[in-house]
């Protein structure tokens, strides 16, 4: 399915990475691969340590990422901003 539609993320290709910082904070992502992608490219392993701005993994054409943050968070986005990875804050917690 298009990665616009609601529905993709359980029809199609997905990974789900979840996040915990040393103080506890915990973070969901999920990368939904799209009609044309198909396919999701992982380099975090389980267990693995990350540094901050460190990609986890790669999707292209007209896929998505999912950002689950907790409730406590500021959103420093809006809709229809273009993030990178590593270059833009996304959220911050309170």
């Amino acid at each position: 399915m298009d990665a616009r539609n609601p529905q993709c993320a359980v029809v199609n290709e997905n990974r789900v990475i979840g996040i915990e910082s040393a103080d506890g904070f915990r973070v969901t992502v999920r990368q939904v691969a799209g009609l044309i992608a198909r396919r999701i490219v992982g380099w975090a392993e389980q267990g693995a340590r990350l540094a901050k701005g460190e990609r986890i993994g790669m999707i292209r054409f007209g896929s998505r990422v999912e950002l689950l943050l907790p409730p406590d968070c500021e959103v420093t986005v809006k809709v229809g901003d273009y993030v990178t990875g590593g270059d833009h804050v996304v959220a911050r917690k309170r």
